[in-house]
């Protein structure tokens, strides 16, 4: 369909759910002055503002997992990590029932693509959401392994017998690498390996078995670069060279036969042809190189390319058609922020045609010319009105690969997996359909319609679930039409109609954030854009909560709390309310909620865990005893308050040497431990399944759990298809007796409550 029909198939699904008996209309939506449909935010020209945005969040991220002294929060996920992959793929007695929600149509994340074994399926390595196989043209991606848990930077499947070999970075576990023997359902780390803070990139000899990884040390070794060799697919490795912190070499071999390794290395190229055991000297490209990214093309000399520069980002594009013996600079890359995510799997050379070398950035960039002059097959901001054959932005890997008997190169970007069959002069969508990996926010579902609801999301906007179609069954793989792009989280509404309904936009300097309300307006729907006001400190998302007594206004908060109004014509009146929550300029609010029973009962929980409350409406507050006296390791990151009694709340945050979830019974003045059965992890959302039953759930770090009040502990949800992964929300959806979840790298999941 074309991005007008979705459009009208979106606001017919507002209306069914807002207006029950009317018949489906198509219209044309009606946007505020201020809110550009499509696309946001910009790159090109901002691309310093996305870039920026980038760091602040992984920084804000990383932030949030506060810890006390000494205990190593990324070892305690990697274990938890591991625990889950096996109890998913094993649980004993009854399996959780779990119902994939989608969105089906709008993919998320991918990396690297590579050909199976049996020369016609291809294998999908995604970002964080794990591995996937299928056949183009199929319209169907068959998930054959969950995540990692973080960033795959290189994927390889080797044969005689077949092992998979992931390589993957993480905020929480730093790098390592993983093998499987048995097709993703376990895995274990490959032996012989390092502690390591980095991976750079992970290459394939051309005989399937040999696997080069190029990585990086933890800070006890300097951050030194190391080249390590596998000889049986990536089970083990052995480190074959170690270089000095201010490094990255690079590395390349041949793809299609078993052939010399090449090794760019302090500005100098070596080759060796004992698979990485010794190494000869053939020519000197320059000496003043610290970053190089080596790439080569079969054909010729080989032909190889060579990013390099002398610090931190590759500067110019050096060639030689003899196998290394000579260079000749041919490019040079003005734009930083053009080529600013280039690492290793964006630069890639054609197999048969030694002219054919692109790299990838923000964009795709092309060259015919042996890399003397460089076009941009599409703009980024060409997907939007065409996603089936224009590239999504930002491209993570480039590959050529000898598929169906030509080439063809396949092209990973943040919006899904791409192929080319004329080097990159123009492009198919492959996953557009049936790559559910998309990473999820949070939620907020229509309290009549359990198919109705909007989903922010990460690069990939606020979304709005598509009706299904006639026939579907109950709880199956939802469509999305995506209302605008960018990123969207902490969604609030004053009910859940679906009338007016707040998404969050990020706050990173300068930019002071924004707020979008969605709801009906005349005879379509309204977007309305306002900013956010200025404040001293805040999070990456405001904490947000919509106004129970006004559904037109929302409180954001950071280091106070502001109340924002909608006018009613595209603008939002702004007032502060008095109390600051900075303590000494460091602190502000990540969470807020005020009791659904009593609107005058309001609770705060801050970055560095202080747990505030209030009697008088947000006017005043006091800090709880319990962090006023002894302020935990933790930060607040979720409130969740009793639907009948304003009394007790409950606070979910990090949890590395203080308790994940804490629970007030007094109002907020004292809080105690509610966290017997969940690991050390990092609670990001609470909900309950309904209003009256309340019965407790939490997306956590480490997966789904639900707390079990008879026998007062919590129990993972994870088994019955339940992906391994991070999950960030959670909401009660009682009309359809689910609990649907927000992952951050395989879409949206309905876990099936039970009936007692």
């Amino acid at each position: 369909m074309t991005r007008l029909r979705w459009a009208a198939l979106a606001t017919s699904a507002l209306l069914l759910g807002l207006t029950a008996g009317h018949e489906r209309s198509s219209f044309t939506p009606r946007i505020s002055p201020r809110f550009a449909p499509l696309p946001a935010p910009a790159h090109g020209d901002e691309e310093g503002r996305e870039i920026g945005e980038r760091e602040y969040l992984a920084h804000w991220l990383e932030s949030r997992h506060r810890t006390a002294p000494g205990v190593d929060w990324r070892a305690i996920e990697e274990k938890n990590l591991l625990a889950n992959l096996a109890l998913a793929a094993s649980r004993p007695g009854p399996r959780p029932v779990w119902r994939e929600r989608g969105p089906f149509n709008v993919t998320g994340s991918t990396v690297a693509t590579i050909v199976a074994t049996d020369g016609k399926t291809l294998m999908l390595a995604t970002s964080q959401g794990g591995v996937f196989s299928g056949v183009p043209g199929t319209l169907v991606w068959k998930r054959l392994a969950d995540g990692l848990g973080g960033y795959v930077r290189g994927f390889t499947v080797s044969a005689r017998p077949e092992v998979w070999a992931a390589a993957v970075v993480s905020r929480e576990n730093g790098a390592q690498v993983y093998a499987s023997r048995n097709r993703g359902v376990a895995w274990a780390p490959a032996r012989g390996l390092p502690p390591l803070s980095s991976v750079y990139e992970m290459l394939q000899d051309g005989d399937r078995r040999t696997v080069y990884l190029l990585a990086r040390l933890g800070e006890d070794a300097g951050f030194a670069p190391i080249l390590a060799r596998s000889r049986d697919g990536g089970l083990s490795f052995a480190v074959v060279l170690t270089g000095d912190g201010s490094e990255r070499p690079g590395i390349w071999t041949s793809r299609t036969a078993r052939g010399p390794l090449y090794l760019l290395f302090h500005g100098r190229l070596e080759i060796s042809t004992d698979q990485g055991s010794t190494f000869e000297p053939v020519s000197v490209l320059d000496e003043t190189v610290r970053y190089a990214i080596l790439r080569g093309s079969e054909a010729g000399g080989p032909t190889l390319y060579a990013a390099v520069g002398t610090s931190g980002a590759p500067q110019n594009l050096y060639a030689s058609e003899d196998g290394g013996q000579t260079w000749e600079r041919r490019f040079r890359f003005e734009d930083p922020a053009t080529i600013a995510s280039l690492f290793g799997g964006a630069l890639a050379a054609s197999i048969q045609d030694p002219n054919l070398v692109l790299f990838g950035g923000v964009e795709a960039w092309r060259s015919t010319d042996g890399g003397r002059s460089f076009e941009r097959p599409s703009s980024w901001r060409d997907y939007y009105g065409r996603p089936a054959d224009r590239l999504h932005a930002d491209i993570n890997g480039l590959h050529f690969s000898l598929y169906r008997g030509q080439e063809v190169l396949f092209l990973s970007t943040d919006g899904g997996t791409y192929q080319s069959l004329d080097g990159g002069s123009t492009v198919q969508n492959l996953t557009a359909v049936g790559l559910p990996i998309g990473q999820f926010y949070s939620t907020w579902s229509s309290d009549s319609d359990p198919n109705l609801y909007l989903a922010g999301s990460q690069d990939q906007g606020l979304q709005l679930s598509l009706p299904p179609g006639r026939g579907a069954r109950p709880g199956s793989p939802l469509f999305h039409d995506q209302l605008i792009s960018g990123d969207y989280g902490n969604l609030t509404a004053a009910s859940h109609d679906m009338s007016d309904v707040f998404a969050i936009y990020p706050t990173f300097p300068p930019n002071p954030g924004g707020v979008v309300l969605f709801g009906p307006g005349g005879d379509g729907l309204i977007l309305v854009y306002g900013d956010q006001p200025t404040m001293t400190r805040s999070g990456f998302y405001a904490a947000a909560v919509a106004d129970p007594d006004d559904p037109s206004s929302l409180y954001v908060a950071g280091d106070s709390i502001w109340k924002l109004r909608h006018r009613g014509d595209g603008t939002f009146a702004q007032e502060r309310l008095p109390q600051s929550f900075s303590v000494g300029g460091s602190d502000y609010l990540i969470s807020l909620a005020i009791a659904p029973s009593d609107h005058d009962i309001w609770y705060a929980g801050t970055f560095l865990g202080r747990l505030w409350y209030s009697r008088d409406h947000g006017r005043t507050w006091t800090e709880s005893e319990t962090t006023r006296t002894a302020l935990p390791f933790t930060s607040n990151s979720a409130l969740l308050v009793a639907t009948d009694d304003p009394f007790t709340c409950y606070a979910g945050g990090s949890g590395y040497g203080s308790p994940p979830v804490l629970v007030t019974r007094d109002g907020g003045a004292t809080w105690e431990p509610l966290d017997r059965g969940l690991p050390s992890t990092l609670v990001w959302s609470l909900a309950f399944d309904n209003p009256t039953r309340q019965r407790l759930y939490a997306a956590t770090e480490a997966g789904p759990y639900a707390y079990d009040p008879a026998a007062k502990i919590w129990r993972s949800l994870l088994g019955g298809g339940a992906p391994v992964a991070r999950y960030y929300s959670v909401e009660g959806v009682p009309a359809a007796g689910v609990v649907r979840f927000g992952t951050y790298s395989r879409g949206i999941w309905d876990y099936v409550a039970p009936a007692r």
